[in-house]
């Protein structure tokens, strides 16, 4: 499977990030951007022989631009994995230039939610995906 490099807010209606795992978070500073480090499944395929599922999967970064009023809401006490269940985004409106759009977004997790406004997204395939039995793709050195 060949994926393109290099998704965008654009792409929106035929993404979804349900069991992205999140191996990293990149906060906003100056640049206004907020990262995550992700396991992005292109591809959920049935094994009729196993009765289980194997993934296509790639590591991605998923990076949002122009991020303002960041909240975070997760419960990580038991420090297990953190994982994507869906991302929403509403309320598209006219940024204060007039011309740039501005979004609600929710990223909600297994353990919680993070809300913000952002302008957009770029999603970049590290990698093109390999065909695994797990969703996620553990990484030896970062």
């Amino acid at each position: 499977m060949n994926v393109k490099k290099i998704w965008t807010e654009t792409d929106f209606e035929e993404m979804g990030w349900h069991d992205s795992h999140i191996h990293a978070i990149s906060f906003p500073n100056d640049d206004l951007e907020f990262g995550l480090d992700i396991d992005y499944l292109f591809q959920w395929v049935l094994d009729n022989t196993s009765n289980s599922y194997k993934f296509w999967v790639s590591p991605c970064t998923l990076i949002f631009f122009n991020v303002l009023y960041l909240r975070i809401d997760i419960d990580y006490q038991n420090m297990n994995w953190l994982d994507i269940l869906d991302i929403n985004r509403s309320n598209p409106r006219l940024g204060l230039d007039g011309k740039t759009t501005l979004w609600d977004f929710e990223i909600v997790t297994d353990k919680g939610s993070i809300k913000f406004e952002s302008s957009g997204y770029k999603q970049v395939v590290k990698k093109q995906p390999i065909f695994s039995e797990s969703q996620v793709l553990f990484r030896e050195k970062w």
